[in-house]
């Protein structure tokens, strides 16, 4: 599957510039973020009709009214560079020009399938989400956040899955491990500050919430931008892989 897998896409995109795709995710996300952060505060942090918290405006309530344009397009550029991420990060891992993985175990083949698929419903969904805005469609709305961050988080699970081997088994590639715990420590802190979030939202700590949405989507983006770890081609580096001499393997057991 992963020789098929390379035939169909090597000549897909230089492996060179794969990187390119999650810094542009990273940066469009937080750029995004950035801009509708500091113009509410810049208006003086206006109160919008319909807004569920009434200390901190959640993303979408800021993103529905003044600003929208910016919202669909930062999350659209997000998006379509979320897909390339996607794809960039599990094709470099059985390209034969890069960590050539190739015989790798079926069950993390198939599992870096479903990533990206769940990768591509995500990305789908937040544009979507981003035009059916909470004010002229909150049902929709609702549904279509509920499937990006569903989307997110399988997809964020399956690459953690896939990439584990690197993070618990022996060192083969030099300058990997360290982006995979790095990638695996931001998911993780998603995870819980995501609980935290809906917990407090439920318990209506309006004010605590708001907070931890903002520090969870931040946090996206610098998810995001640890791919490019994965993605940036390292001259003249080879992998680590420890070899037994010739003649420390021809020296009897037993002496």
């Amino acid at each position: 599957m992963a020789r098929i897998w390379h035939r169909t896409f090597q000549d897909f995109f230089s492996h060179r510039r794969l990187w390119l795709f999650p810094l542009l995710a990273g940066s469009f996300w937080f750029l995004t973020l950035t801009t509708l952060l500091l113009r509410w505060i810049a208006i003086g942090r206006p109160q919008y009709p319909g807004q569920v918290n009434p200390y901190v405006p959640f993303i979408s309530d800021i993103g529905a009214h003044q600003f929208k344009p910016v919202f669909i397009i930062g999350c659209a550029a997000t998006g379509v560079s979320f897909i390339g991420t996607m794809f960039a990060v599990h094709h470099v891992r059985y390209s034969p020009k890069f960590y050539g993985l190739t015989d790798d175990a079926p069950w993390r083949q198939a599992t870096s399938l479903v990533a990206q698929v769940a990768g591509l419903a995500s990305a789908v969904s937040l544009t979507n989400l981003s035009i059916f805005d909470t004010e002229d469609a909150s049902v929709s709305h609702r549904h279509l956040l509920m499937s990006t961050f569903g989307g997110l988080f399988v997809s964020a699970v399956t690459t953690t899955a896939v990439w584990w081997d690197q993070i618990w088994g022996p060192t083969v590639f030099l300058g990997l491990r360290k982006w995979c715990l790095l990638n695996t420590f931001i998911m993780l802190s998603q995870f819980a500050i995501g609980l935290a979030f809906v917990a407090l939202m439920y318990e209506n700590h309006f004010k605590s919430s708001g907070i931890l949405e903002w520090c969870l989507t931040y946090l996206g983006s610098f998810w995001l931008l640890s791919f490019v770890g994965y993605t940036m081609f390292r001259d003249g580096e080879q992998p680590t892989i420890s070899v037994i001499d010739d003649e420390d393997e021809r020296r009897p057991l037993l002496v």
